[in-house]
């Protein structure tokens, strides 16, 4: 009876106790997965590289969309790019590397007002990543610049 009771208790414990400890280091590797997730994409009309690393969301449609839309770019179908961007923000509304591209689309189509507002709800969604945060401000930056 005492061992369960023991066994009990020190599970209690566990549960009741604080989260491991992380160092910065390992708190900076969890925060770059929102980097990762940006896409790197340059166009010589624009001549601004995006500095993401085109890795891919786990929700499979939303990866699927975001594929074929990279695809679509490189291919320079523009038009089709903007329309799986589309559906993939319908899918998930909170998903930044969503709105990078949409905005780096609409930027190189001329419509600097939609390629802002793109960037600063990418901004907005990315601001527990500081090198994400960086990477949308350079844009948003680049828009901004070329827009006057």
């Amino acid at each position: 009876m005492k061992s369960v009771l023991l066994v009990v208790f020190i599970a209690l414990l566990t549960a009741c106790s604080t989260a491991p400890y992380q160092s910065i280091d390992q708190i900076e590797a969890s925060n770059s997965d929102v980097l990762a997730q940006l896409p790197n994409w340059y166009h010589q009309n624009l001549g601004l590289q995006l500095n993401g690393g085109n890795a891919y969301p786990d929700q499979t449609a939303l990866a699927s969309l975001l594929k074929q839309a990279d695809l679509e770019f490189i291919r320079g179908n523009f038009q089709a790019c903007q329309i799986l961007l589309e559906r993939a923000q319908r899918i998930s509304t909170r998903e930044p590397s969503v709105y990078v591209r949409l905005s780096y689309l609409f930027w190189l189509e001329n419509n600097t007002r939609s390629a802002e507002q793109m960037a600063r709800r990418a901004l907005a969604l990315v601001v527990s990543d500081t090198q994400a945060s960086e990477e949308v401000k350079r844009l948003l930056v680049a828009i901004q610049a070329n827009q006057y």
